[in-house]
């Protein structure tokens, strides 16, 4: 039997737009999904389903059916709106991978999601984001991912996550426009050694205290304009480590 909801005063319907904003979303473990693809790359951890089309409720347990005006309400999707969920936010785990991206206070959404994306490209699931970066459960990060998320091993770390990761051998590479930088062309990542890859606000760059642990500092060569959007130096960064 299809269980439906028709009123927004259901208390599933005032649960799923609480979990919009980022202070109760981090708070409670939850929070919101949609569109059938990043559902289906999120379902070891999918709760909750909200649908406007019954054949949805054939397909996942503890479904939903409610009537377009509630999903319009729930829903943060601009296009189409007939598949939401809540999720449960997947456990931090052990570091294991030997090249590590660290974000520190990477604040738009879009690039901490095309970051993400970048990342699980080129194999490096382990990220670590500080206190400043945008949410990583938000939906414009989860959309940009394009569900990269939910294999990427995302943990909340802060200057004593880097210290711990040298102790444990990796080296840090920070990517800057000091005086001192490498060219990336001609750094070369080896085979056998661990590193975490640094990068920084959109803005400000990386922090001090931060960059103060580099073990080295990489600048990516560049003409007519200084700078690059980060998910684009990230990417250009996280591919020449990934062919050492």
């Amino acid at each position: 039997m299809i269980k439906e909801i028709k009123s927004k005063d259901n208390k599933l319907i005032k649960y799923a737009l609480k979990l919009q904003n980022t202070k109760f979303s981090k708070e409670e473990g939850k929070f919101l999904i949609e569109s059938e693809h990043l559902i289906e790359m999120a379902e070891q951890y999918i709760d909750t389903i909200f649908t406007t089309e019954k054949h949805f409720c054939d397909i996942y347990n503890n479904c939903y059916l409610i009537p377009q005006d509630l999903m319009d309400i729930i829903s943060q999707n601009k296009s189409s709106r007939n598949l939401l969920a809540i999720s449960n936010s997947p456990k931090e785990k052990e570091i294991n991978n030997d090249i590590v991206l660290f974000l520190d206070e990477v604040q738009d959404p879009g690039n901490v999601g095309t970051l993400l994306r970048t990342a699980l490209s080129f194999g490096i699931t382990d990220v670590i984001l500080t206190k400043g970066c945008a949410y990583k459960y938000g939906f414009k990060t989860i959309q940009s991912s394009q569900g990269s998320i939910f294999r990427i091993n995302a943990i909340d770390g802060d200057t004593n996550t880097l210290k711990n990761l040298k102790k444990n051998g990796y080296k840090v590479v920070s990517t800057a426009l000091s005086s001192n930088t490498i060219e990336l062309d001609k750094f070369n990542f080896m085979k056998n050694v661990k590193y975490a890859i640094i990068l920084g606000n959109e803005g400000q760059g990386i922090s001090k205290d931060i960059l103060s642990l580099s073990d080295y500092v990489v600048k990516i060569e560049m003409s007519n304009i200084d700078s690059l959007n980060v998910g684009v130096a990230g990417g250009i960064v996280m591919y020449k480590a990934s062919r050492r």
